[in-house]
């Protein structure tokens, strides 16, 4: 079935949204909060289309998406405008769609996270700091808590995750848009 021009609208809004961000990242470390709530907001009138995705998918996505890394940018893992701009894809991706997103971001970072320790030459001290951390765990299992705090060990040099972001929301719309 061919896309319409509500599709392509569709399409090219949730682009530049994440086109923007990633740039901005990339370049500046930052993602601007006036394109996320252009991107939301446009999202939002986007879903009260008829031919949307609905107000009550639009929201669960975005909730999906905030709620879904909320969690990395608590670990202090991730940034607050990573965490803002998975909310505004959500709301343009909907619900239950933003689920296999999120997933795919993941991937999309670990494997982003990967290749950048491989080209720094930091993965054998990544690994060194994934197995100390493993086996503190699992010392803790067996023998209760050490009082030990976990610590995450930050890199001075962060991931621009909007790229991951804009890499697993990409994936997504090539692997379903077409046969929407």
């Amino acid at each position: 079935m061919p896309l319409t021009l509500f599709d392509w609208t569709h399409l090219a809004a949730l682009s530049t949204m994440l086109v923007g961000a990633m740039w901005h990242d990339v370049a500046m470390r930052r993602i601007p909060n006036n394109l996320l709530l252009w991107g939301g907001l446009t999202a939002l009138g986007l879903s009260l289309s008829p031919h949307g995705i609905g107000l009550g998918s639009a929201i669960a996505g975005g909730m999906v998406g905030f709620f879904g890394f909320l969690v990395f940018y608590l670990l202090r893992m991730l940034g607050a405008g990573d965490v803002k701009l998975a909310g505004a894809t959500g709301l343009f991706v909907g619900h239950p769609d933003m689920l296999w997103v999120n997933l795919l971001v993941l991937l999309a970072g670990g494997a982003m996270a990967f290749a950048w320790a491989l080209c720094t030459s930091q993965l054998g001290t990544v690994m060194q700091h994934l197995q100390s951390r493993l086996s503190l765990r699992w010392l803790n299992r067996l023998h209760g808590d050490l009082d030990t705090p976990i610590h995450f060990p930050l890199s001075p040099t962060r991931l621009p995750y909007a790229v991951a972001i804009g890499l697993g929301t990409g994936f997504h719309v090539l692997r379903t848009w077409p046969a929407s």
